[in-house]
């Protein structure tokens, strides 16, 4: 069985080299590329989520803060 993967994965490596040697394939490609990672992408930055994360990433230094402040009264002690 291991012989036939690679046999195939070979022949997919050949077949996706021919078929971007044309570069209106390529293009088609990329075109198609863009696409997919715009509409995958679309929602996930918004403004108002820019600032949740903020307002997150504060609130978790707060706590290392406190955390690293009780470390060094304890050591203190």
């Amino acid at each position: 069985m291991g012989k036939i993967g690679k046999i195939v994965g070979v022949a997919g490596a050949v077949a996706g080299v021919a078929y971007l040697a044309n570069s209106g394939n390529r293009e088609k490609l990329k075109k198609q590329f863009n696409k997919f990672n715009a509409s995958y992408l679309k929602g996930l930055a918004k403004p108002s989520e820019l600032e949740d994360a903020k307002m997150v990433d504060e609130g978790a230094m707060t706590s290392v803060q406190y955390y690293n402040e009780l470390q060094e009264k304890s050591e203190e002690e």
